[in-house]
């Protein structure tokens, strides 16, 4: 497979789906949890590993002005959160959020205020798979991290529904899936996830807004790129990569990630 600086920035995809039949399962879909948060979920084993990340959803605080101010404090400079993923850079810039910080947080059954809320959320559409962990691949990661090829089971609620025909369109291997919602507002920092010979990923949005963007560094510039809805992008998440919604209305991005790059020749 080929590395992140032999590969385009984006790349658009021939392949284009129906918006309307995917939002028509997702309303039909069980109540799903935040895969991000939800227990034993992948962002809550990968968020493990960092204290910043699990007091940003999960720190509880007497006032409500207390938890404010770690809304307004909480920044990636601050933490460890880099160490604690192996130089892997995974934030949201608090302070860059149109919405009041007070949506974010909720006061529980035992009258503490909690951060809560999240203006980035992940819907799962496949979970892990234990007869994933002992297979050999060329492309090998330290242990000590969670290794996303593993996450390749689809839901139940997925089979036969038309987003489990998205999956099967791929003609790479798909590993893990799911549903990205950006609220507005939301900022995803300046990361690199992994190179592109572990894996890659395609987004496919569903809905979006003319102010929600993504932008590349290559050769230390910034390459801008917008999504319309119902079509198939590459984006090398091996490259520095930041997105936003400055928009009013949610951003909703499918992004699948694959063991492959047949799908790039498309």
């Amino acid at each position: 497979m080929k590395k992140r600086h032999e590969l385009p920035a984006f790349k658009k995809i021939n392949k284009n789906f129906d918006v309307q039949k995917i939002i028509k399962v997702i309303q039909s879909m069980p109540v799903q949890k935040d895969d991000l948060r939800e227990k034993d979920g992948y962002g809550d084993l990968v968020g493990g590993k960092c204290s910043c990340l699990q007091k940003a959803f999960g720190l509880k605080f007497n006032t409500i002005e207390e938890a404010y101010k770690f809304l307004q404090d909480n920044d990636v400079k601050e933490s460890d959160l880099r160490n604690g993923l192996g130089g892997k850079r995974m934030a949201w810039d608090f302070r860059n959020y149109v919405k009041p910080f007070e949506e974010y947080i909720v006061k529980n059954e035992d009258g503490k205020f909690e951060v809560n809320g999240s203006p980035y959320k992940q819907i799962a559409l496949t979970e892990y798979n234990a007869n994933m962990e002992n297979r050999v691949y060329n492309k090998k990661i330290p242990k000590t991290r969670l290794d996303e090829r593993h996450y390749n089971k689809i839901k139940n609620w997925i089979k036969g529904t038309y987003l489990e025909t998205i999956i099967n369109s791929f003609k790479s291997e798909v590993t893990r899936a799911r549903i990205a919602i950006m609220e507005p507002g939301a900022f995803v920092s300046e990361h690199i996830d992994y190179n592109t010979d572990y894996s890659i990923r395609f987004h496919i949005p569903i809905t979006t807004n003319k102010d929600c963007g993504f932008y590349c560094v290559r050769d230390n510039k910034k390459i801008y790129q917008t999504m319309e809805p119902g079509s198939c992008w590459f984006l090398n998440q091996g490259l520095r990569h930041s997105a936003w919604n400055k928009g009013t209305t949610a951003r909703s991005h499918i992004i699948i990630s694959v063991n492959g790059q047949e799908d790039l020749n498309e």
